[in-house]
């Protein structure tokens, strides 16, 4: 590929060990590159942290971020229909909920009677979390947690965020280490496979150079969560609940070109279509796996 030398390349892939790497494309300043054997898609080299956690701050003050803050009532509606299609494979009990920015879906969580608990790294997620939910959000990662709390949680829940680490084994490794003997982890992640990647290419929104550095296809997710002790229970397409006036909004930044495209559409809409809510799949996966005993 025009532009990425031969020396940058990856030695492997970081999940299946695989060296069939290839280059899939350049998009801003980042390199992604794809694995011929898993599917596999990786940013390399990755960001420096300092840098990634600047620029979430700086989206939830006045990016896309902070439209997911004030968008309260979607973002609880979604994670309702969620839970309403994992609670036949969760147990009650203990909830961990990683990367939880402003704590929708421990509210919802809390209202089906679990005790919660979050993790979120943002002090601006943080402080726009329901004052109810703020006590039960720590600003720590599984590291900080794994330490004291090993095995006391029956669920932990991973949405929007593994595609955004560099190493997700290590994490998946920890995850593990905090679930009891019977617990479940659930994740929702992009898919890499979803057929608008095929179409897209570089255009793609699901690709952004700031924030997701790990992007799963089926086959690889369940290799990293069958390699670091996990039996997956359930495997299927995700979907969001979400407006068309939100979706707009959201690819605004991430493709300027479709986001053109797709508001001249939307302005032959009317307003309460634009603004109902409806379930989408826009190209990620939900799995739900159990601690292998």
């Amino acid at each position: 590929m025009a532009g990425i030398a031969e020396n940058t390349l990856p030695v492997c892939c970081k999940i299946c060990g695989g060296p069939r790497i290839r280059p899939y494309c350049r998009k801003q300043a980042a390199n992604y590159y794809v694995c011929k054997d898993c599917e596999l898609i990786f940013q390399f080299p990755r960001p420096s942290e300092p840098v990634m956690i600047d620029y979430v701050n700086a989206e939830y003050h006045n990016g896309h971020y902070g439209e997911y803050v004030t968008a309260q009532d979607m973002k609880l509606e979604h994670f309702r229909r969620r839970m309403e299609r994992m609670r036949p494979y969760l147990k009650r009990g203990r909830l961990l909920d990683v990367g939880c920015s402003c704590g929708y879906f421990l509210q919802v969580a809390a209202s089906e009677g679990y005790d919660i608990e979050g993790l979120e790294f943002s002090p601006l997620a943080i402080q726009a979390a329901d004052p109810r939910i703020r006590p039960r959000i720590r600003q720590e990662s599984v590291d900080d947690l794994v330490r004291d709390d090993s095995g006391r949680y029956e669920v932990v829940t991973v949405f929007d965020l593994i595609e955004h680490l560099d190493q997700p084994k290590d994490f998946l490794k920890t995850v593990c280490r905090l679930l009891s003997p019977q617990g479940t982890l659930a994740i929702s992640t992009p898919d890499a496979r979803h057929f608008l990647r095929f179409l897209m290419r570089s255009g793609w929104p699901m690709l952004q150079p700031m924030q997701h550095l790990t992007i799963f296809s089926q086959k690889a997710l369940h290799r990293a969560l069958e390699e670091t002790g996990f039996e997956v229970v359930l495997s299927e397409s995700a979907h969001k609940t979400v407006s068309f006036s939100y979706l707009l909004n959201q690819i605004r930044e991430l493709n300027p070109v479709l986001s053109t495209m797709l508001q001249s559409i939307g302005r032959l809409i009317p307003q309460t279509t634009m603004d109902k809510y409806r379930q989408v799949n826009i190209g990620e996966l939900l799995v739900i796996a159990n601690k292998r005993r």
